[in-house]
């Protein structure tokens, strides 16, 4: 066990408040003035009390164990017995019902002819909701524009993208089991970044790039018979020019402008960058909305430029927008 980057990992979870032990409480239930108990628990935090210590509203079974903080990041330790790991930080959502920390898998990648660096990252979840057991994500991070931008992933393979590591297998085992995952998320990394380069390398038509923003843009739909709201319409619009601006941008010229490359960045990183930071972030970044608006992105963006997929939408609204900013 490599206690270094553990030292460095429980010391990142003291300082952010999350290196508390979670409990199992049992809930009641009212019954004609009287407090009964229910038979079922819910989790909370041993370094709050009342209603601050509740994790989340969710109950189970007495069958429910959560797994510890220290004991789920120990894996962390044991990645850096194996492979070139390096911690990064740490997270959260919610009232630390999930907690996520980041390592690098080696060296980053170059991506394009300017050496754009993209890093190996892995996100480890725990979490005390009930919503997954321990996961190790691929989590590929643009260094320039501090985005998590979509690892290329086949439809065939996109439920093995996040990789369960069991809690309670020991020894040699759990040893096997995390270098089969190291393997399997090198991999992933392998083929994104042959994926990166393809789009650094593809020349693009302003109509390819049009075609791209729009997909990802839609003209809000709104039930028969009714009006869009200014409202919306105005949320759509300042989305619209946020993302061709990004891309014409292009990082400040950081990067090439009229390449798969850059539109595919443009439209992740103005989504993700466009978002309230709410609580729900995080998990929204790490494995919600934002990361399946990534993938979704990258996804669109390749089949415009390599499958086939470039035969023009009908969208006049999007094209108003944009004859107006370009």
């Amino acid at each position: 066990m490599n206690t270094e980057i553990l030292e460095k990992v429980n010391a990142a979870l003291d300082q952010k408040n999350l290196k508390f032990t979670t409990e199992m409480a049992e809930t009641f239930a009212l019954v004609d003035g009287v407090y009964v108990p229910t038979g079922m628990f819910t989790p909370v935090r041993s370094d709050k009390s009342g209603a601050e210590a509740v994790i989340t509203g969710n109950s189970f079974s007495d069958r429910y164990k959560p797994v510890q903080n220290e004991d789920a990041f120990s894996v962390i330790g044991e990645m850096a017995d194996i492979a070139d790991v390096e911690f990064k930080n740490i997270g959260s959502w919610g009232n630390g019902a999930g907690i996520f920390a980041q390592v690098s898998l080696g060296d980053s990648m170059d991506i394009g002819s300017t050496g754009d660096k993209v890093g190996r990252y892995l996100s480890v979840v725990n979490s005390h909701d009930g919503s997954n057991s321990m996961k190790l994500l691929v989590t590929p991070y643009r260094f320039f524009c501090q985005n998590q931008i979509s690892k290329a992933i086949n439809r065939a393979t996109r439920e093995h993208s996040i990789i369960s590591i069991r809690h309670d297998a020991r020894g040699q085992g759990r040893l096997k089991e995390i270098a089969a995952a190291l393997r399997y998320a090198d991999g992933l990394f392998a083929s994104s970044e042959v994926a990166y380069q393809r789009l650094a390398d593809r020349r693009i038509t302003m109509e390819e790039a049009k075609e791209a923003m729009a997909r990802m843009l839609p003209y809000p739909k709104v039930k028969e018979n009714e009006e869009i709201t200014e409202r919306t319409k105005n949320h759509w619009e300042r989305a619209v020019i946020r993302v061709v601006q990004t891309f014409q941008s292009a990082d400040d010229g950081r990067l090439e402008v009229m390449t798969g490359w850059n539109l595919y960045n443009a439209i992740q990183g103005a989504h993700q960058h466009g978002v309230k930071k709410t609580a729900a972030y995080e998990r929204s970044l790490i494995m919600g909305g934002i990361a399946r608006q990534a993938e979704q992105s990258l996804e669109t963006v390749q089949d415009i430029l390599f499958d086939g997929g470039m035969s023009k939408t009908h969208h006049p609204e999007f094209d108003e927008v944009f004859s107006r900013i370009a």
